[in-house]
């Protein structure tokens, strides 16, 4: 269920509303005995794409149409993999929510927390736009997805006169696979049932997708919201113009410990989800860059649709990776700001608790590899371009 912390802060406040609201429509979270939605949603779309093209094939030898159901693939794997990762970290999403109310319900308690509260309820809105910007897009994309194979499809079945079985007429796939026997490419009838059934599958690859998307690019970004709330209470201390007490550096040390607590928290739900995207991401633009330079047809608009996806999501990563990072430090500098060289040994203890911390590597990381940020971008970009040279020179000799 929704934690309870979440519920009792006001409605601008509350954290990933939209994303709990849609987690709780697939059952993963809310009312108990509605995970079977998932279950459903998850089996059908394995049933109907990724099964196929890993045991039946991609129902071609032709290299251009198995670099293109290769790119699908690795696509779609990572989507359906993440949103299972997902699923085995529900306690640390729940906790990780529960904490952070708990940390905006600290910083939003007092008289003088104004400066805190419009940061969070300005985060809160362009977080929950961005996540029905997301959803709206995901809501046109599979019919969109299918409107070029099956238009193709419509003009050579009706511009020509061999449209009544002919074996030279091949209808257009929106992804390249093979159906449990049927011959989608060729019979008039199994090619519109083939649709039917595959739309349903994109639609339900789409819900999923604006739930890993938008849930785990809020966690980072709630994340490097915490430090900065942090940094507002300790700039507080300077100029606030008040005395400054052991209860109030202590109320900031609790505080930042929360915060280092949630990037662990967060660290749990995306690091396997990230190192599988920044992977798939070098696989799947190697793959694209080489289909594009060999072929140019409708075809390529369905390629760069997970082309697209991937690069604005792994450059969601990275981007707010490194906000993260810069969020955590600027709590260091806004201590070293402090006079906290003349206070008391008492207070240098509590200052020093949190510079230590805030001198430490803040950020997630992809399983560990790496720290995730904008320059780990580029070097995806750097691979991927690497390997397409060297897919294209093995290809032409």
């Amino acid at each position: 269920m929704e934690p309870t912390r979440n519920r009792s802060l006001p409605p601008e406040l509350q954290v990933m509303r939209f994303q709990l609201r849609m987690m709780e429509l697939t059952g993963l979270v809310g009312p108990q005995g509605r995970f079977h939605r998932f279950l459903l949603a998850f089996g059908w779309g394995t049933f109907i794409i990724i099964f196929p093209k890993i045991v039946l094939g991609m129902g071609s030898n032709e290299f251009d149409v198995i670099i293109k159901g290769l790119s699908e693939l690795l696509f779609q794997v990572n989507l359906y993999a993440s949103a299972a990762l997902l699923v085995l970290k529900l306690p640390s999403f729940k906790r990780m929510v529960q904490l952070l109310s708990e940390i905006i319900q600290q910083v939003t308690d007092d008289d003088e927390s104004k400066d805190c509260y419009d940061q969070i309820r300005e985060q809160n809105s362009k977080l929950n736009k961005f996540s029905k910007f997301y959803f709206t897009y995901c809501c046109f994309g599979p019919f969109i997805y299918c409107i070029p194979a099956l238009g193709t499809s419509y003009v050579r079945y009706f511009g020509t006169t061999v449209g009544n079985g002919s074996k030279l007429l091949q209808f257009e796939l929106a992804m390249e696979q093979e159906f449990y026997g049927l011959k989608i490419r060729t019979n008039f009838v199994h090619y519109h049932l083939f649709m039917v059934l595959s739309l349903t599958a994109y639609c339900i690859c789409s819900y999923l997708s604006v739930i890993k998307v938008t849930s785990l690019l809020s966690a980072i970004r709630y994340n490097s919201l915490t430090y900065r709330l942090v940094a507002i209470r300790v700039r507080r201390l300077q100029h606030g113009g008040q005395e400054v007490t052991i209860s109030s550096i202590d109320e900031i040390v609790k505080l930042h410990r929360k915060a280092f607590e949630l990037t662990g928290l967060v660290e749990e739900i995306v690091n396997v989800p990230l190192a599988m995207q920044f992977m798939t991401c070098i696989l799947v633009w190697c793959l694209v860059m080489f289909y594009v330079s060999t072929n140019v047809n409708l075809n390529l608009f369905n390629v760069m649709v997970p082309f697209g996806l991937s690069m604005i999501e792994t450059y969601g990563y990275a981007y707010l990776g490194s906000e993260l990072t810069a969020e955590a430090q600027a709590v260091g500098q806004a201590i070293y700001e402090l006079s906290w060289y003349e206070a008391s040994a008492a207070f240098q203890r509590y200052y020093r608790l949190i510079i230590q911390r805030a001198q430490c590597a803040t950020g997630i990381t992809a399983v560990k590899f790496f720290l995730v940020g904008i320059d780990k971008f580029g070097r995806v970009i750097q691979m991927s371009y690497s390997y397409y040279l060297v897919l294209r020179d093995v290809f032409s000799k």
